[in-house]
């Protein structure tokens, strides 16, 4: 395994490691950034660590004025979200052997040099693994090393077995295709108006059915000449020998080291191991196809970016919407946090004021028969402001891979728009312009199968 050590790193090796980092490619078009890495590395090295803190850096690193209030500006949290992610995508894209590592923990501006060294072998791993983990097999760069045949792991199968898998798998995802698309088109034609499925909604977001309704909710997106962003989150997976391995409680490198599966699956590899994050979650698609239906032909300016590359000028400069977890971005997460419906990162929704008839929280249910299947999941689109003026955050975000299409699917339908729009017509005689809408969505092998609206909550502009 790879392990980190502060120890034995002197001050010239220090900027040696962040010479190169200024110099990638992955920092070339990031001059701010450049300069912040810069300013805090100096910082350390110099032994300066315990002046870093949100004034100064906000003033004499990114030349925000004498009275930045940091409390009232978050430039310079942002700012370190950013740099922590350009960090992590260097190394995992441009330099995964780099013997020295700069990390910016989560909270902390003093950054952390990393000696990074192979730890002894362990001994092998156990035939069975009881800790969650999803394997996806890849085409390997190298052979793998394969231990005594006498230790052999079962979870180590051979070459040909692979491929077996392989074939197996990709013919049972296309019969399944088949077969999920024609219960979903057979349930569509036989529900009732309010619940019909993605089926009908191929039409719906065609550019010849737009409702009055779509134009109420969409229209701080379409009726401006702001430019539209969406922005979808991809996972962390780290790359053994031919596998690419997730711990789904894992979600970039620093949390390799606490991940006892992950750990004990290294063990059986040899280097190199590094992370990556060419997967996404399996609503993402879906959500993608739903909203660029229904609204390229309404936004001539719309485009789609991997949230790990967003920026501040992204949030800035455009309407954006959000597919992932909550938690994508700091700055969103800290205002949902203050809503009155919480995701609270596990497997239910928080309702902070519960109205007459409403629950103060609304679990998540899963299938009995398969705990691996859920039955229900509950999330929430809310409607937020920008970074600036006039600028719009949608988010369609919730901890569940399927839930982002289903949220994208509820949010583009006229039907479900419709029945939307009246309800909160009905509470307050007009739409609001920031809300929070709480849904649930009922699966069947992780396909949804119908989408209901629980309550909504408005907004006030902060």
């Amino acid at each position: 395994m790879v392990a980190h050590s502060e120890s034995g790193i002197d001050a010239e090796a220090k900027v040696q490691a962040l010479e190169q980092i200024l110099q990638s490619e992955t920092f070339a078009r990031s001059e701010r950034l450049k300069s912040l890495l810069r300013f805090i590395c100096e910082a350390e090295i110099d032994g300066r660590e315990g002046e870093l803190n949100e004034y100064v850096i906000g003033t004499m690193a990114l030349g925000r004025p004498r009275d930045f209030a940091p409390l009232e500006d978050s430039s310079v949290r942002s700012r370190a979200h950013e740099l922590r992610q350009k960090l992590e995508k260097y190394y995992a894209q441009e330099a995964p052997s780099a013997g020295i590592r700069i990390e910016l923990r989560k909270g902390s501006y003093v950054p952390r040099f990393s000696l990074v060294r192979e730890a002894p072998q362990a001994d092998p791993l156990p035939t069975a693994i009881d800790v969650p983990l999803a394997i996806y097999t890849v085409a390997a760069e190298r052979p793998v090393a394969e231990p005594p045949a006498a230790e052999t792991p079962a979870a180590v199968v051979s070459q040909e077995a692979s491929q077996r898998v392989v074939w197996v798998a990709l013919f049972a995802f296309l019969g399944g295709a088949a077969v999920m698309f024609g219960a979903v088109a057979t349930w569509s034609l036989l529900a009732r108006p309010g619940v019909r499925l993605p089926a009908t909604h191929l039409e719906a977001a065609s550019a010849n059915i737009w409702t009055p309704e779509l134009e109420t909710i969409w229209r701080p997106f379409t009726a401006s000449s702001t430019p539209v962003l969406i922005a979808f989150e991809t996972r962390f997976f780290v790359r053994m020998g031919g596998l690419m391995v997730r711990d789904w409680h894992v979600n970039g490198p620093d949390g390799i080291p606490n991940s006892e599966a992950l750990t004990r699956v290294q063990q059986l590899f040899a280097p190199p191991r590094y992370g990556n994050r060419d997967y996404a979650d399996a609503g993402t698609p879906a959500a993608l196809f739903c909203l660029t239906r229904l609204l390229s032909n309404r936004i001539p300016n719309l485009s789609v970016k991997n949230s790990i590359d967003l920026t501040a000028a992204d949030l800035r400069d455009n309407n954006v919407i959000l597919l992932g977890k909550p938690g994508m971005d700091p700055d969103v997460e800290h205002v949902l946090a203050r809503g009155e419906l919480v995701d609270n990162g596990g497997d239910r929704i928080l309702n902070v004021h519960p109205r007459a008839g409403e629950q103060s929280e609304y679990h998540d249910q899963y299938d009995a028969a398969n705990p691996d299947r859920w039955a229900q999941k509950y999330s929430v689109i809310t409607m937020m402001p920008g970074s600036q003026p006039g600028r719009r955050i949608l988010t369609l975000t919730a901890q569940g891979s399927e839930q982002p299409g289903a949220l994208a699917w509820y949010i583009s339908n006229p039907d479900m728009v419709r029945d939307l729009v009246g309800r909160m017509r009905a509470a307050g005689g007009a739409v609001p312009d920031f809300f929070q809408v709480l849904i649930r969505a009922e699966y069947k092998s992780k396909a949804v199968v119908k989408v209901d609206y629980i309550t909504h909550r408005t907004l006030k502009a902060r």
